[in-house]
């Protein structure tokens, strides 16, 4: 079975690889730059990681979810959350902090383009780097988010 590997550089989406890699083929990574702080951070380190494992790898713009958000992840003038182990187990805390990171549909297109490319290089799956830990802030990454994405990509693919 070959895949598209969603790769950020960080160690959801290397684990994610690794186990990509176990399970068939990878045919090609894909880092998206859509303006954010660590984006020459995060695309260096997906490009390594490619490297290291021979792997195809794709660095994908979109400029317009910069224009879009005003979230601290693109925003230099507001300040990233960094909220205390305790401020995570408070749910006000939680919605707070999801606000000011929150990029609109940011894993549904990432997700997208990716099916895109998945078919026309003949690549059966997507794989991504999510985690049930952040599903509890970001909706879009919970398993409830992948199995409704997957029904859709039913009618968006052949």
């Amino acid at each position: 079975m070959s895949s598209i590997v969603l790769l950020s550089g960080g160690l959801d989406s290397t684990v994610s690889l690794s186990q990509a890699l176990r399970e068939g083929e990878v045919k090609l990574c894909i880092t998206f730059n859509y303006g954010q702080r660590a984006a020459l951070k995060e695309i260096e380190a997906a490009e390594n990681i490619a490297a290291f494992y021979k792997l195809k790898h794709k660095t994908i713009r979109l400029p317009f979810l910069e224009e879009i958000t005003d979230t601290s992840l693109v925003n230099i003038k507001s300040d990233v959350p960094e909220p205390s182990l305790e401020e995570l187990e408070q749910q006000d805390k939680i919605i707070e902090s999801t606000k000011n990171v929150w990029v609109p549909n940011r894993n549904g297109l990432f997700i997208n383009i990716a099916a895109a490319f998945a078919e026309a290089i003949n690549s059966s799956r997507v794989i991504t780097g999510f985690n049930l830990e952040e599903a509890k802030a970001f909706p879009d990454n919970s398993r409830e988010f992948l199995i409704s994405c997957n029904k859709a990509l039913m009618f968006s693919t052949l």
